[in-house]
Formats: structure tokens, C-alpha cells, sequence
């Protein structure tokens, strides 16, 4: 037993040095080997029960993390309610409670470091434009929830805004689902994990407020040495351990804030990039008349001048909704300095809406300029990636023609060979199926990825509905100058390619007919 102890104190003495804890602190831990806490029983993707009734989410999983730079064992009380929880830490029943920052005031708590920040979004039926600011959808039925989190915030900073109240998220966004209101506001994570809870497929996220919810841990003030202690451990945990826990529970992705040169630099580039690239496909194209058998090498880079092609409608698209958003800006400041409503936070609001816009363009050429960048070689490299890599850059071009894809790969997953000619796999087959979709005049378009290990192999399927390929030309579909589209509109290279690009990864690729579509299938080595 003696010994037992020796080590907790010696543990904790030794963590108390790596983190450097006062000597109040590393007795107080000593002293409180154990602390328990309580949350939100049903407050997913943040924490909550799953079906075996196991305490899962983005809080647990940093606890986790938090706990495993010291002894101390993080304990979790079970409750039904978020009444009960907070009943028990008012009681000091628990020593702590997962919290935002501006929940609970009236509590007599602690609030500890923030360690997880998000924005509040707008939740819209799909179709609508992008919303740069609140002030564009002010004269809308606008949702918010009635919490003394949020709302007070909201009704402080818009007080011109006749906000409609909801008890609970779910029900604003059935409400905008169905168009009894027209926007909700809610946070990032909570608004994506019910839309897809409860697969209301009519909803998109259209914009992000200047409010932010900021989460940390309340503490009872009976142990507050508690704070300090948490405060500390916040701040040393690596930053890359926890971005892994928010991407495991929330997709989404920020850029952060670049200098505008940068961007400057890049336009440059990036017009280079396109008149070099235009002048080499016309010489190309002028070169391959004079042929009547190609070359691999011809097909090759011909292949890769049709996908330049395409992507540059595809950034063309990509930038259409910020430039209006930017000309709406432009509009809207007239139209209210005009009517004397400008003043410095308007002027504030307005920057930071034309900055969120150039960043999004700056992120669709960073994404197209590594699309076309000198390969590196041979690496391995994610598989999901590379797939939401390809999708980034055609996802406006797919909403514009209503085109569904779904994805179910594991982000473990990891290929060894060429990322960008795996790219350009990956293209060449989604946009045949949107082409496919187009000249069918199909009305549910829909592409499935999936990718699963079978054997010793990764075996990728991409699935669409598109009714499927001629009989005709199914058995030569893989071969040079075979296309299904329509006259003058393919070169039949693409697959050729693709082949190609597969048999260097020693792998096969096959396509077949389903009571769907087609469904093309890529087996590689692990």
C-alpha cells in the first residue's frame, strides 16, 4: 500500500514539474486524486449517451486527452438532465461541469480556459445565397434559441431584429425545413450533426455570424484550485491533438487569415498558369492533326490539358459566389450609407465579410494550383484526402447541376503512388457521370464513394445513377478513343488514362452495370 501511494505522489510530483504547477497546486493534487464532473446528457456532437449508453463526444474525448498529462483521474457522474447536472455542481456534489463560456452566469461557478472555439452559423433551405452578414437577412423570420446563452448576445447586438424562439435546435430546423421560418442560428458542429441526424436533406449552411461559442469547464468554487489546474493542462495540450478530436467530430474546415499579397501573387501566378497552359494544348492540338496513331506520352498529356480544362470552369464557379457577394457588399454599403446607417461597427462587419469572401477564393486557388503541381513522386498518402481534395474543386459545378455525392471512407485509409494523377482517376470518372446525367436529363443524380479493405487489397467503388453504359461498348470502354458521349463531345483518352493511372499503382480497374448506373471498381495493394 505504502508503495502504492509512493508512486501517486511521485507521478504527480513528476507531472506537476513537466507542467510546472505552483506547490499549492501539486498538493491540492495529491489531496484530489479523483475529479468528478457532469454535462449535457443530450447535447451531441458536443457529449451526450450513444445507443449503449456509453458518454461519448468532442468533451469526453478531450478529457481524455487533458487527463493523460497527469495522474489525476477524470471521473464522470451519469445523469438524465441538464437541470440535474447542473443541480449537482451547484450542490458540490461534482467538483466540475462542461459548459460555454456564457451559459450559467447566475451559478455561483468558475469558468476555466476556453479549449474549443466555434462560430454560429445560418441555417437555410438549399437554393438560397450566401449570407455575408446578418444585415442582408434582417427583414427575414429569423430562428434563434431561447437560452440565456446566445440569445442575450444576439438581442443586444441586433436589437432592430424580431427573433423567433425555440426551445430546442431541432425544432428550429424543422421549422426552416418545412419554411416556417426562414434562417436559424446555431453552432457549427450542432447544426451539421442534426441536419444529418435527422436527414433533413432540404438544408444547407449559407453563412457564419461574428459570434463565436466558446467552451471551457465550470468549476464549483469549493474547488477552485481546480481552474488554475485546468487553465495549465489546457494550455499544454498539442494543438494538433486537439484538432484531431474537432475533425473527427465536425467535417468542417477554416482557413485562417492570410496576408493579401499573398493573394495578389497567386492571381498573378495563376493567369500565368492559364496561358501557359492554354498555348500548350493549342500546340498540342495542332501537333496531333499531323498524327495518326498517338503516343502514350500525347494521350497523356492531352488528358491532363481536357482536366486544366474542367477545372478551370470548375474555379470559375467557385468564385462566382464570392465575387456576387462581394458586388452585394458593394451595393448594400451604398444603399445604407445613402440612408445614414453606416457607422464604424457597420464599416467592421462589412470588412470582415469581404475578407471571409478573398479567403475563400484564396483557397480555391491554393487547391488548383496543387492540383497541377510537378508531381513529388511516389508517397502515400491519404485516401479520403485526395477524394475531398477532388470534390473541393467541383463541388459548385455538381450543386449547380444538382448532383449529389456521398462519401463512406476511412480516414485511415492510405494509398502509395501519385497523388495527382490519383486526381486526375478520380475526376475523369465523377465527370463522366455528370455528363452522363446531363445528356440522360436524369432527375436523381446521385455518386456514391466507398472504399473497404478486402484481402490484402483496398477495393474503391464510385456508383452513380445515371442508367448505366451501352452493352456496346462496355468491354472496350477502357481502351483509346472510345467514348459514350455524344459526337465531338469526348475524346475517349480519359479512361484510357485512368487505366493507365491504376496499372502503375499495380492494381485493376473495372466497370459495371447496376439497376442504377454505372459502378466503377479499383482494386489496389494495401
Amino acid at each position: 500500500m505504502r508503495l502504492i501511494i509512493l508512486s501517486l505522489f511521485l507521478s504527480v510530483s513528476l507531472f506537476a514539474e513537466a507542467i510546472n504547477f505552483t506547490a499549492q497546486q501539486k498538493k491540492w493534487m495529491k489531496e484530489h486524486p479523483v475529479i468528478t464532473y457532469v454535462g449535457d446528457p443530450n447535447w451531441l456532437p458536443y457529449e451526450g449517451y450513444n445507443n449503449k449508453g456509453q458518454y461519448v463526444g468532442l468533451v469526453p474525448d478531450i478529457i481524455e486527452i487533458v487527463s493523460a498529462q497527469t495522474p489525476l483521474k477524470f471521473k464522470h457522474i451519469k445523469t438524465s438532465t441538464w437541470k440535474e447536472s447542473i443541480d449537482l455542481v451547484t450542490r458540490a456534489k461534482v467538483m466540475m461541469i462542461s459548459q460555454s463560456k456564457y451559459s450559467n452566469r447566475d451559478v455561483n461557478l468558475s469558468f476555466s480556459s476556453t479549449y474549443f472555439e466555434n462560430p454560429l452559423v445560418y441555417v437555410m433551405q438549399e437554393g438560397e445565397k450566401y449570407v455575408p452578414s446578418i444585415y442582408t437577412i434582417a427583414k427575414k423570420r429569423i430562428g434563434l434559441m431561447n437560452n440565456n446563452t446566445t440569445r442575450p448576445i444576439f438581442e443586444k447586438q441586433y436589437p432592430h431584429i424580431d427573433f423567433i424562439l425555440f426551445t430546442n435546435i431541432s425544432e428550429g430546423l424543422q421549422s426552416v425545413a418545412v419554411g416556417e421560418i426562414d434562417v436559424f442560428i446555431c453552432s457549427l458542429p450542432r447544426a451539421g450533426y442534426e441536419i444529418a441526424h435527422n436527414r433533413l436533406l432540404n438544408l444547407r449552411i449559407v453563412g457564419k455570424s461574428k459570434v463565436n461559442m466558446e467552451l471551457g469547464f465550470g468549476v464549483n468554487k469549493n474547488y477552485s484550485p481546480l481552474v488554475g489546474i485546468l487553465n495549465k493542462l489546457i494550455k499544454e495540450t498539442p494543438h494538433e491533438k486537439i484538432h484531431k478530436v474537432l475533425s473527427k467530430w465536425s467535417r468542417q474546415k477554416y482557413v485562417e487569415k492570410v496576408d493579401h499579397t499573398l493573394l495578389y501573387i497567386s492571381l498573378v501566378i495563376f493567369l500565368i498558369i492559364v496561358v501557359m497552359g492554354t498555348l500548350f494544348y493549342l500546340r498540342l492540338k495542332h501537333e496531333s492533326q499531323k498524327r495518326i496513331h498517338l503516343q502514350d506520352k500525347m494521350l497523356e498529356q492531352q488528358a491532363k490539358m481536357a482536366s486544366m480544362g474542367e477545372m478551370m470552369d470548375a474555379v470559375a464557379h467557385q468564385w462566382k459566389q464570392p465575387l456576387n457577394a462581394l458586388s452585394m457588399y458593394g451595393e448594400l454599403l451604398k444603399s445604407d450609407y445613402d440612408e445614414g446607417l453606416v457607422n464604424k461597427a457597420y464599416l467592421e462587419e462589412m470588412l470582415e465579410g469581404v475578407d471571409s469572401q478573398i479567403e475563400h477564393m484564396t483557397t480555391t486557388l491554393g487547391e488548383f494550383r496543387n492540383f497541377f503541381r510537378p508531381s513529388k513522386g511516389v508517397l502515400n498518402f491519404k485516401l479520403l484526402d485526395i477524394i475531398n481534395s477532388v470534390l473541393f474543386l467541383v463541388k459548385d459545378e455538381f450543386m449547380k447541376n444538382s448532383i449529389r455525392v456521398k462519401v463512406n471512407i476511412n480516414e485511415g485509409l492510405s494509398i502509395k503512388g501519385n497523388e495527382n494523377e490519383f486526381k486526375h482517376l478520380i475526376l475523369n470518372i465523377i465527370n463522366n457521370a455528370k455528363d452522363a446525367f446531363n445528356e440522360k436529363d436524369i432527375k436523381n443524380r446521385q455518386i456514391i464513394i466507398e472504399a473497404y479493405v478486402e484481402e490484402e487489397n483496398i477495393l474503391l467503388s464510385i456508383q452513380d445513377s445515371a442508367g448505366g453504359i451501352s452493352e456496346k461498348v462496355l468491354e472496350s470502354l477502357f481502351e483509346a478513343n472510345v467514348t459514350t458521349k455524344q459526337e465531338g463531345k469526348g475524346t475517349g483518352i480519359g479512361l484510357y488514362m485512368s487505366r493507365q493511372i491504376v496499372h502503375k499503382l499495380q492494381g485493376k480497374i473495372w466497370v459495371e452495370n447496376t439497376s442504377q448506373g454505372a459502378c466503377f471498381k479499383i482494386k489496389l495493394p494495401l
